[in-house]
């Protein structure tokens, strides 16, 4: 195992894939099935999670029988729903309004309309080679929509693949069902297939279907990226770094140097225009394949959120400790950059931001292979306690100190918390977060800040 650590301004930690085991081979060891196509090229695996420890299946998986997998309607509000992510991993697009039954005995069953079919269908061309080897995959359904019955025929043919009896009532045998719990409601106002569909499950219940969510099992099976996704993933973070530098960076330093007023927002949405198109700064990337993670966030003037929740206020810039955000998105995969611009700072605060690099760089060192989340946590808690004078900057540590990411901007399974339990794993990414909250300068702190300083209140934030 060896992590590879990037430059500062790359967001990321990689831990590096070392196995020559093809990424179909690490995948096709038992288990659930599921359909892969990424880059959008068919072949199938299990959900490797399962195949790492057969005997896990049940705690990850909820004790599920089946999995039901459903994407509703198309949302560009919501980019980073579970299903989304999963069918970007799967097909490298999405299928909205399509269900897709993952069953243990080796059978993939998705109802679409016909357009969908068909961009599925040459998967079925691959499967006499898919069916080879340790693979379990048995056979591939295709259900077309079909309007004039409502799909009440396609609906008992999941109902009957997914081990459910068709008849109901006392024949029932109980059957746990994995789903994504968060979002169906959302499918089920949504209409179409998914609507009927989902009234169906919700009466189940009450004849012997338990419904459980899979959305953390999700998380873990898209956790660890192959070589084509780390690519896309360092592209990604290359796209946040010149656009920070070329684009945030340069203006703002124009804003300083000319006493230019602007507030944050308006400050923000230059960014904005930028990341949706970086060829404002000459960066010859096809705008269809890059958009912004978020709205980039622009905080100064002693008022400081470290949420990646936080708002650009109406407020007018400061130039004092200025904090911005990044986050890019590149052909969906996301990275994310925040930095910390001290201007003409009192010793006070550039002392405390050496801190904070230094936990930075602790916090690094335990980021390996086998490792507990929790351990950067911890690391982090246990270098302030061994620096004296540093001990009361625990109190000020955020919630937790960064997040998985990949095709999910923030995949909430894999904070850095002080409770997760969850390991380190080869071809994992992670974007490390450390900052202090809700600083206050004392008087003598502020005697020695430089007469020309807007420094008032000061928070800090280093990723």
């Amino acid at each position: 195992m060896c992590m590879q650590i990037y430059p500062e301004w790359l967001e990321f930690t990689f831990l590096s894939r070392h196995s020559k085991l093809s990424l179909r081979t690490l995948l096709c060891r038992s288990g659930f099935l599921i359909v892969t196509a990424f880059p959008y090229l068919f072949a199938f695996s299990p959900l490797y999670l399962l195949a790492a420890c057969r005997s896990q299946s049940a705690t990850v998986w909820n004790k599920a029988d089946c999995v039901v997998l459903h994407r509703g309607p198309l949302d560009d509000d919501q980019p980073y729903l579970k299903s989304v992510t999963l069918h970007q991993w799967l097909f490298g697009y999405e299928l909205p309004d399509t269900i897709l039954l993952l069953t243990k005995d080796g059978h993939v069953w998705l109802l679409a309309t016909q357009k969908k079919l068909d961009f599925v269908r040459p998967a079925l061309e691959a499967l006499p080679e898919l069916k080879t080897g340790k693979s379990k995959l048995q056979d591939i359904h295709l259900l077309l929509r079909n309007k004039q019955d409502g799909n009440e025929a396609n609906y008992a043919s999941l109902w009957k693949e997914a081990g459910l009896n068709v008849d109901g009532g006392e024949k029932n045998t109980k059957r746990v069902v994995g789903v994504i719990l968060k979002e169906r409601a959302g499918n089920s106002q949504a209409g179409g297939i998914l609507g009927p569909w989902e009234e169906k499950l919700t009466a189940g219940q009450e004849n012997g279907v338990e419904l459980v969510d899979v959305s953390a099992a999700l998380s873990f099976l898209t956790s660890v990226k192959d070589e084509s996704e780390l690519d896309l993933l360092k592209k990604s973070s290359v796209l946040a770094n010149k656009v920070m530098k070329h684009g945030y960076v340069k203006r703002m330093e124009e804003i300083i140097d000319s006493e230019t007023s602007i507030t944050h927002d308006a400050l923000a949405k230059y960014v904005d225009e930028i990341l949706e198109d970086p060829t404002k700064i000459n960066l010859k990337v096809p705008p269809e394949d890059v958009q912004a993670c978020y709205f980039p966030i622009v905080q100064s003037g002693g008022a400081y959120d470290l949420k990646v929740s936080a708002q650009s206020s109406a407020e007018k810039l400061k130039h004092d400790v200025i904090l911005v955000s990044i986050g890019a998105r590149y052909k969906s995969y996301c990275s994310n950059m925040s930095r910390t611009f001290l201007v003409d700072p009192p010793k006070k605060v550039s002392e405390t931001y050496d801190v904070l690099l230094e936990v930075q760089e602790a916090c690094l060192e335990v980021m390996k292979v086998g490792r507990q989340l929790k351990d950067v946590y911890e690391t982090a808690i246990a270098y302030l306690e061994g620096k004296p004078g540093s001990e009361y900057l625990v109190a000020h540590l955020p919630k937790n100190l960064g997040f998985a990411t990949g095709l999910d901007f923030r995949d909430n399974a894999f904070l850095l918390t002080p409770k997760n339990t969850a390991s380190f794993k080869v071809g994992m990414v992670f974007c490390l977060s450390i900052g202090f909250q809700n600083l206050t300068l004392s008087e003598s702190d502020r005697a020695s800040t430089p007469d020309k300083s807007q420094v008032s209140r000061i928070g800090y934030n280093s990723f």
